[in-house]
């Protein structure tokens, strides 16, 4: 239901290129869709934040963190009476969310990366609608991922062996 209350509300959202929508109904960029995903943008966002929010949305994309987030809502469906289930999915969904960042940030210097946590804060106002729809990648949990923007060290030649 809260699928189809998004898909009513993004309905009137202007294509501006290729699968990047924008839409004066929102206020935080968003992933939906599962075939032809599709990434909504709120009117109005600068150029740099929106350098680095469509990075972060195509870093959605490439995963296939749409299908990924979609299993694991079928599985929390289906278990929705086992209390870990519920913490894993929430797990999940907050750990694609930092898996993008760091697949952003990877080659950004420190400049770069404060410029990354701005758009995160800036596009995280206000996202209260978000919650009760599982299938929409929005804005969860940036406290932690700013610091982990921050934070983030390029991990060694060893990780990769």
């Amino acid at each position: 239901i809260s699928y189809v209350v998004l898909k009513c509300r993004v309905r009137n959202a202007i294509c501006v290129d290729g699968n990047v929508c924008e839409c004066d109904n929102i206020s935080t960029p968003f992933l939906l869709g599962y075939f032809r995903p599709r990434i909504y943008l709120p009117v109005g966002l600068s150029a740099g934040d929106l350098e680095h929010i469509l990075a972060h949305e195509r870093a959605h994309i490439r995963r296939f963190d749409h299908w990924y987030k979609l299993l694991g809502f079928i599985t929390l469906c289906v278990h929705w009476f086992n209390p870990l289930v519920w913490l894993a999915y929430i797990f999940l969904c907050r750990d694609m969310e930092m898996a993008c960042d760091e697949q952003v940030v990877r080659d950004m210097d420190t400049q770069q990366r404060k410029a990354y946590s701005m758009a995160l804060l800036r596009c995280s106002a206000d996202n209260h609608h978000f919650k009760p729809c599982p299938v929409a990648f929005a804005e969860v949990s940036v406290k932690d991922r700013i610091k982990g923007v921050l934070h983030y060290k390029k991990p060694g030649f060893y990780t990769y062996l």
